[in-house]
């Protein structure tokens, strides 16, 4: 027997002539469908189906293309998708040629602000140079005319005594004892000079450490770096991206995977899972806001409960009232806050929460960390600007 799964022989081909129209075992016509082998078959054929679904050939058309119109449909779907995705990857190449040419301007005036500070720093340096020259040949200058001074006058005695030596013999006895007493320097030598040379090593020794000690003093360190790529549409960042704010229309970014949408937030460029970390967040004025750190888990694409629960320990401000966003909130009982200061100890699995301008303890979540965390700010829409104040360096000898 011939296995009827294969369907070799009951296959009708687009240009189907009239012996092909019939069937190959007995040489009848191919008037009949089988649902379960999709395959034509004629009368004789249907004992070789047994148990099959037999139905007409013109009532199997429509029941074919009808699952072939499903198929189609997936197939267009698909379609639409990777045309929409092909726009979506468009626009990101096009974002992406903008990033680098904005990050490169952006990158060229902090370089030219650090060019400026180098050259101001190597034009004082050699000011403080030229200046200790000018006070060195000016003491020198004035110890040279003093010996120039002084050799004029021995000039003069030397001439004078060499004259009288040569007097006769009676006129140089007789005034040998006033000559004797006149050939003589009372004036002293010049006294020595100290510190004459310049002090090269004070101008040279250890001089790139020395300004960049100097840059420290200058140059703020900024702890957290806001990631332009996890902000929502709805917030703009400073161009240091220290500062967050509120945008008054959606920007047109690209809906990148770490991008938080609907969600107003945006995280710190660099996530922490071991070591204690600490940050100050200016707030300000800021009528709403939320301060925190999250895990790195933390959904982007769909809204999320602020709580422990859901990997995001934080607190904020809402309607005049601080709280920590937990299920339910806490309402916490503060004066007016200008900044909150964040500290995070990843071994013993803590974030708490204090205020630098008086170091009072706000709150603290204990937890467990299994996955790095990331520092987390959302300033509301429509907001003032979240900042992340800059700190001192401390340098240790």
């Amino acid at each position: 027997m011939i296995d009827p799964s294969q369907g070799a022989s009951h296959r009708i081909s687009r240009a189907t002539s009239h012996a092909e129209k019939q069937c190959g075992i007995h040489s009848r016509e191919l008037v009949l469908y089988c649902e379960h082998c999709e395959v034509p078959v004629c009368i004789d054929c249907t004992t070789q189906h047994p148990g099959h679904g037999i139905r007409p050939l013109d009532t199997a058309v429509p029941w074919c293309k009808e699952e072939l119109d499903i198929k189609l449909k997936v197939l267009d779907e698909k379609y639409e998708f990777f045309k929409r995705l092909k726009r979506t990857y468009n626009a990101t190449s096009e974002y992406i040629q903008s990033q680098a040419q904005q990050t490169e301007k952006l990158i060229k005036t902090e370089f030219e602000k650090l060019h400026g500070f180098l050259s101001e720093a190597e034009a004082g340096r050699i000011a403080m140079l030229r200046e200790e020259e000018e006070l060195k040949k000016r003491g020198m200058a004035e110890r040279i005319a003093s010996l120039n001074r002084d050799i004029a006058a021995l000039t003069d005695l030397i001439r004078s005594v060499k004259r009288e030596m040569g007097a006769d013999n009676l006129c140089f006895l007789q005034n040998f004892q006033a000559l004797k007493r006149r050939a003589q320097w009372t004036a002293g030598d010049p006294p020595e000079v100290p510190d004459s040379l310049i002090n090269v090593a004070q101008h040279l020794g250890d001089l790139s450490f020395r300004v960049w000690e100097q840059m420290q003093s200058r140059i703020p360190h900024i702890p957290v770096i806001l990631d332009p790529n996890t902000a929502s549409p709805w917030l703009s960042l400073s161009p240091g991206m220290s500062g967050v704010s509120g945008s008054k229309e959606r920007l047109p970014l690209p809906d990148n995977g770490d991008r938080f949408d609907p969600c107003v937030f945006v995280l710190g460029s660099e996530g922490f899972s071991s070591g204690r970390h600490s940050w100050d967040v200016c707030v300000g004025e800021n009528p709403k806001w939320i301060v925190g750190v999250c895990k790195k888990s933390l959904p982007r694409k769909r809204k999320f409960t602020m709580s422990p629960k859901s990997g995001v320990w934080s607190v904020g401000l809402s309607k005049g009232v601080y709280s920590a966003l937990t299920v339910p909130r806490t309402q916490l009982h503060l004066q007016k806050l200008e900044k909150i200061r964040v500290k995070l100890n990843c071994e013993k699995g803590t974030v708490s929460f204090w205020d630098p301008s008086n170091e009072q303890h706000i709150c603290t979540f204990n937890d467990a960390f299994t996955e790095p965390v990331f520092p987390l700010l959302g300033p509301g829409i429509h907001a003032e600007a979240l900042t992340i104040a800059p700190t001192k360096v401390s340098i240790h000898y």
